[in-house]
């Protein structure tokens, strides 16, 4: 039940500071999800969320069970495309000029992801994308999706401004050449580049590092 669900610590309170900006009064950031977990559990992890007080004007969720009807179980574990197919619908509902913060793990292929994302938004397109998402494992079926999907999106600036990779894997943080990553031990390093970069105020880290110390 959502009652029983535990949100890992500092999650609450950074959404709730992004939700809200930097300003003096709330401006209702754009929050939006793309969640691995199967479409059955919607009602209870939207409820853990209203719960909690973190407002979303989105969340996807991944169709596990037609997958697996359709005889697609390997497709389950495959998250490239399924996220990066998520995240081209939400860049068609928003305005050219938004920028986007990213937020992801180090489970899965969150950085890659979000990196290739914006190099869709700033055009890249047809074969050279083709060879990407073959480079990183996307199956044909997929690909022609995404390459349709991508020739929908318009095409602006890179609007990824920040990506936030939280270290949940237990690994050795994988070499980072890109300077938007910012390699998060928990979501109170995030916290701090993000009022470093102008998208937090310094009163919301406190409130962060107090959720660390009461459920970390």
């Amino acid at each position: 039940m959502a009652v029983d669900k535990r949100a890992v610590p500092g999650a609450v309170p950074l959404l709730r500071a992004l939700r809200r900006g930097p300003g003096e009064r709330s401006v209702l950031v754009p929050l939006y999800f793309v969640s691995g977990s199967p479409r059955e559990l919607r009602p209870i992890i939207e409820r853990k969320m209203t719960l909690d007080g973190v407002e979303f004007d989105g969340i996807t969720f991944k169709d596990q069970w037609g997958l697996a009807k359709r005889g697609q179980l390997k497709a389950i574990k495959r998250q490239i495309a399924y996220k990066l197919t998520a995240l081209l619908l939400y860049r068609a509902e928003l305005p050219s000029g938004a920028r986007w913060l990213m937020f992801g793990d180090d489970v899965e292929s969150d950085a890659v992801i979000f990196a290739l994302f914006g190099e869709i938004c700033a055009g890249l397109r047809g074969e050279r994308l083709d060879l990407r998402l073959a480079d990183l494992g996307v199956v044909s079926g997929d690909r022609a999706q995404l390459l349709e999907l991508a020739s929908l999106v318009p095409v602006t600036v890179d609007p990824v401004v920040g990506i936030f990779i939280r270290l949940a894997s237990g690994r050795a943080p994988a070499p980072v050449s890109d300077p938007r990553v910012v390699e998060c031990s928990t979501f109170l390093d995030a916290a701090h580049a993000l009022v470093q970069l102008g998208r937090l105020r310094p009163e919301d880290v406190e409130l962060v590092a107090r959720d660390l110390a009461l459920h970390g």
